[in-house]
């Protein structure tokens, strides 16, 4: 499926701001899944941009504003090319072995997501040694996440731990994916943290003369940044599962980055100096264009 992807940062002082930088995860990556055809990062006030490969392999950009300033706009435009139609089908060759680098960062607790007592006896009626069950193991505890979290916003925050998830039952999409890769990596299945987008394609039938439109895709996370889990295992590799919408991520899910939890793919971050408030404003849309 075509799409494009439309990001739109702002922040807003109170006052003249300089010596400005940001660190930004917009661009979305190439990999097996999606293929990007065109990618612009475009700033303003105009700035110095630098584009680097962070250590998880994303695309990552590093902005520079030295002037005096009242406003940073950051606007990431994507068209891209998503090729997952079926994630539940193999891939034509087996996934080979994790580097041991990937391993260990996907297997071990992170900051965010922590492998407490209560996450260990939650995961343990999914423990197996068959390992050709691994997806469905995976599939399994998307579903108890789903069942077991409330979707409720303005209760956690950036810095919420999946302790903490657990002990309130409630949250939005980025508790509900740590909460999934705390049960996966309790149970030895490799597991991190995926940001980005869902597309949704809005299809038109005529029936009796009259026209009606329904939206195709998943509800949750539509019009805003995403995230969600991927779990390797040895049948299918690395294969993405929503816990917020209970689907395996399909070619309506758009990836921009992954790491150990949402610390290592935050969309921006950054300093400034000055004496000033800052105001932040997110835009995002996304539509299909075939």
């Amino acid at each position: 499926m075509r799409a494009e992807v439309r990001h739109t940062t702002r922040l807003d002082y109170s006052a003249d701001v300089v010596e400005a930088v940001m660190d930004v995860r917009l661009g979305p990556l190439t990999d097996q899944d999606q293929r990007v055809e065109h990618f612009e990062l475009r700033v303003e006030p105009h700035g110095a941009v630098r584009r680097y490969t962070d250590g998880f392999g994303n695309p990552a950009h590093l902005i520079s504003l030295a002037r005096p300033h009242r406003f940073v706009e950051v606007v990431a435009a994507t068209e891209l090319d998503t090729l997952l139609d079926d994630p539940f089908r193999l891939p034509a060759q087996a996934p080979g072995s994790l580097d041991p680098r990937t391993a260990t960062d996907s297997l071990q607790p992170s900051e965010l997501v922590t492998l407490g007592p209560e996450i260990a006896d939650l995961a343990a009626p999914y423990r197996s040694e068959d390992l050709a069950r691994a997806f469905d193991i995976a599939q399994a505890l998307m579903s108890r996440v789903h069942g077991l979290l409330s979707y409720r916003s303005s209760v956690t925050t950036v810095e919420t731990s999946v302790d903490e998830v657990l002990r309130g039952r409630a949250g939005v999409c980025q508790d509900f994916a740590h909460l999934l890769i705390a049960l996966a990596r309790c149970l030895g299945l490799p597991a991190r943290y995926v940001s980005g987008y869902i597309v949704q394609r809005i299809q038109t039938q005529t029936q009796s003369g009259q026209s009606q439109s329904q939206t195709v895709g998943p509800s949750r996370g539509a019009g805003a940044s995403h995230a969600w889990a991927e779990v390797f295992t040895p049948t299918h590799g690395w294969r993405g599962f929503d816990p917020t919408n209970n689907l395996v991520a399909n070619a309506h899910y758009v990836k921009v980055a992954s790491g150990r939890d949402y610390h290592d793919v935050a969309p921006t971050r950054g300093t400034y100096r000055g004496e000033a408030e800052e105001h932040l404003t997110v835009d995002v849309s996304t539509r299909v264009l075939d």
